[in-house]
This record gives structure tokens, sequence and C-alpha cells, in this order.
């Protein structure tokens, strides 16, 4: 039995004396922490990098937004639909690298009559939807309250994120709207639209 008890003590000893020691060694801890962690900070690198690319294309289509209406604002009394295409198409090389064809552009002309506004005439380049839903009737009366036309453009484009490549998610839509009165005179036509 004694010598049972000392063969215990001398394997406990050496069971604990092992786990000491392996708790000391250090030599693939950080290997298996990078292996955890890479996977994540990929994912954030990507993110960041997702989070630029759409900042950039939401600026641009703000700025394309702005350069659209204020080209057709330019315009005299009236416009054509040809002047308004040359206008979109003008438009195109602000929006590069985005393609043309995945590009909406919309105008809308409100003028006001009597106590109302009204859709007087519109062009557009695909669909973005109509017209913001910020540009209630009311805030459509505020605009047009010098009896003047209002030009609406709307511009919009789908952002497919990196990540959503990677973790299945759609397309986001990036789109801005832009009213500006026109330049030449209180209305603005288009004899074609």
């Amino acid at each position: 039995m004694i010598l049972a008890n000392s063969g215990n003590r001398r394997l406990r000893r050496a069971i604990l004396r092992q786990l000491l020691t392996f708790s000391r060694k250090k030599d693939g801890v950080v290997s298996i922490e990078a292996a955890l962690l890479f996977p994540f900070m990929i994912l954030l690198l990507l993110g960041m990098i997702d989070v630029t690319v759409m900042l950039s294309a939401q600026r641009k289509a703000t700025v394309a937004t702005s350069a659209v209406v204020d080209l057709a604002t330019q315009a005299s009394a009236a416009v054509t639909k040809t002047q308004l295409n040359q206008y979109i198409d003008a438009v195109d090389a602000i929006l590069k690298p985005y393609n043309a064809q995945d590009v909406k552009i919309e105008l809308f002309n409100y003028r006001p009559n009597g106590n109302n506004v009204q859709l007087e005439w519109q062009h557009a380049r695909g669909s973005c939807g109509g017209l913001p839903s910020n540009f209630s009737a009311t805030e459509l009366k505020k605009l047009t309250a010098e009896d003047n036309d209002i030009l609406i453009g709307r511009v919009c484009l789908s952002f497919k994120p990196i990540v959503g490549y990677v973790l299945g998610t759609a397309a986001i839509k990036v789109e801005d709207a832009v009213a500006q009165r026109p330049r030449q005179g209180r209305a603005l036509d288009c004899t074609d639209c």
C-alpha cells in the first residue's frame, strides 16, 4: 500500500508538473489568436473599403444631380428632349466608373396652378421611383410661391458592397435629389416632353 501511495503521489506530481509546464509555454498561442482574428480583420478592412466607396458614390450622385439640374435651368424659356438627353449624357462623366445603363436620372418640372402645384413635364432615363417623398405638396407650394417653376432632378444608382458578396447581402440604393428654379425666367417649358 505504501508503495502504491508513493506511486500515486509521483504520478500526481508528474501530471501537475506537465500542466504547469504546458501553461507556461506560449509558442502556439499567437498563431492560434491570429487564426481566430484574421477573418474578422479581413471583414473589417473590406467594410471600411465599402463605406469609403459608398460615400464616394453618394457624393457622385449629389454632384451629378446638381449638374444636370443646373444645366437644364440655364436654358432660356424652353428645352427639348434632345437637350435634356445631352445634359444627362454630360453627367455620365461625373458618375464614372459606374456604367451609364446602371444610373437612373429623372427630371420633374412643377408649375403653380392657382392654389395647387402640378407636374408640367418630366423626362427620365430609367426610373428611381418618381418624385422623392421629401418633396410633398406643401414643400412644392413653398418652392413655387413666387409664381415660378421648380425643376427637381433625381439620380440613383445601385452599389454592391464587397462584404455583400461575402455575406450575401443585396445592393444598396444610393440616390440624391436637387430642386432649382429656372434662371432665365419664371417658367421652363419642354416643347416635346
